[in-house]
């Protein structure tokens, strides 16, 4: 029975999380503490505090700002994703424990099974996420460089112009000043990529342990064998089966309550600083603008709805899944069993009434309600906007 089901799903983020100064281990050396604070202190720190120097002299016109803005609130939903690995990193092993537990082995080992179908699926989803993350970096970088180079024009730093620094000196150490927001920003986007990867890793085991219990609860009965015997040893091994049920059911609530406490503040930030970037790129798009500016300002857009869009879309299957929980023991082989059986399961359905629910900060649900709440919030101002302009 494999016990590192954790370290399957999620290597790829350690070691990601390691280069980037974030994750060493679950034990970390004094060594890499060092190294750990000197990174971020180089290009997380520093870096943000630049973007912020750069946004206070930033000249007030819209077409400038607007993008420094966009980039600047993108930088405190990362800095909250980092805080997270980094300030809660005893309960997010404490998560990874209970994901190797033996209640949460279930099918994984079965090539067909739900655990392992899911496993294959997160794969796929991560793969896809971060080639497209990537691909979107490039264009971002180095892109605008080629265009730049045959056009003959000057070329721009890739984040932010530094409005604090004067023309010469941007020019004087542009190659420096290139080197540094390029490998800083990408360093950012695997920060955004990995953690928001993680996030659904945790959502998606959540949702497929609770499809596990589902599908041992409609499908509990007894084999054609064990029907053959005795009255009380049917019932003692009808009750086993139920308590071991239950108590899968009391590792996948404590697995939650521990999730809950991890993404709280995360899923808070990710949400809110979303919902403003939507409105500021919606009203971004009614400027007069570039090609390239209009494509960069529709790929933001796409990118900030999915990273609302897909927590959203988690944290509704993982209440639907929960909700299930009542109808899977209704259609269990209850009828012939023991009275106390029967106590056992009614107890067991009284607490599965109350559905499992992610919460931002204990202020909104992760659920597709709350997306299209935002999505409607976000296109009101923006036709508010647009009628102003108009008139």
């Amino acid at each position: 029975m494999p016990s590192d089901q954790s370290t399957t799903l999620f290597n790829i983020h350690y070691k990601v999380w390691n280069v980037f100064g974030i994750w060493g281990g679950r034990k970390p050396s004094k060594c890499y503490k060092f190294y750990s604070v000197l990174y971020l202190l180089v290009t997380f720190f520093f870096y943000n505090a630049l973007l912020t120097l750069n946004l206070i002299y930033t000249p007030r016109k819209i077409e400038l700002i607007l993008r420094e803005v966009i980039f600047y609130f993108t930088e405190i939903t990362v800095a909250a994703k980092v805080f997270t690995i980094l300030l809660l990193r005893s309960k997010i092993i404490e998560a990874l424990n209970l994901i190797d537990c033996d209640e949460f082995v279930g099918d994984f080992g079965n090539k067909d099974g739900i655990l392992n179908k899911v496993h294959k699926n997160y794969t796929f989803g991560w793969r896809f996420y971060a080639l497209s993350s990537n691909i979107a970096y490039s264009s971002q970088v180095f892109v605008p460089i080629l265009l730049d180079l045959i056009r003959k024009t000057e070329s721009e730093l890739p984040i932010c112009k530094y409005y604090f620094l004067s023309d010469e000196d941007r020019r004087s150490y542009y190659i420096y000043w290139f080197i540094y927001q390029s490998f800083g920003m990408y360093g950012h986007m695997m920060y955004n990529v990995t953690i928001d990867s993680f996030i659904a890793g945790l959502l998606l085991i959540s949702i497929a342990q609770m499809r596990l219990l589902n599908t041992k609860l409609s499908n509990f009965k007894l084999s054609v064998e064990e029907t053959k015997l005795s009255k009380d040893l049917q019932d003692k091994i009808s009750i086993t089966r139920l308590n071991n049920f239950l108590k899968h059911y009391d590792v996948i609530l404590k697995y939650n309550k521990v999730i809950q406490e991890i993404l709280s503040v995360t899923t808070f930030f990710q949400f809110s600083v979303a919902s403003i970037i939507i409105c500021v790129v919606m009203c971004g798009l009614l400027l007069p603008s570039s090609t390239e500016t209009f494509i960069f300002l529709v790929m933001y857009l796409f990118t900030m709805t999915m990273q609302i869009f897909v927590p959203g879309l988690l944290g509704t299957h993982l209440t639907y899944e929960s909700q299930e929980l009542v109808f899977a023991a209704y259609n269990s082989e209850w009828i012939p069993r023991s009275e106390s059986f029967k106590r056992s399961l009614r107890l067991f359905m009284e607490r599965a009434k109350t559905p499992i629910m992610i919460t931002g900060l204990n202020m909104f649900p992760l659920s597709l309600l709350t997306f299209t709440s935002i999505m409607k919030t976000a296109y009101s101002f923006f036709t508010l906007i647009r009628n102003f302009q108009e008139q």
